[in-house]
């Protein structure tokens, strides 16, 4: 696997004046007005190479919970993992029932 990259301060500011000095997901955030994260503008080239884009940190963080949710339904639907139900029906259920700790911890 490849080494994640990351940014020197003159390609941040070269992103950044690419991007005309605003978040890329095109919510006119500045630099002013808090701090910018690194990101790709594909989920799949987590594994290598630098970041293509720069996010306010807010929106960083609603990119990266998408991203993954799509990047999980990607994996179950081409069966690299199971969905929750598969789970529960090859290994059980989770938790046990409340009632069942309690008659434990009681009797």
């Amino acid at each position: 696997m490849s080494r994640r990259g990351y940014l020197t301060k003159t390609e941040w500011s070269a992103m950044l004046a690419r991007q005309g000095g605003a978040c890329a997901c095109g919510c006119g955030k500045t630099p002013d007005d808090g701090r910018f994260e690194a990101d790709h503008s594909t989920p799949n080239t987590w594994e290598a190479g630098k970041p293509d884009q720069l996010l306010f940190w807010r929106c960083h963080r609603i990119k990266t919970k998408n991203d993954m949710r799509e990047i999980a339904r990607t994996n179950r639907l081409n069966g690299k993992s199971l969905s929750q139900y598969e789970k529960r029906k090859r290994f059980g259920p989770a938790i046990k029932s409340r009632n069942s700790f309690q008659d434990r911890r009681n009797g």
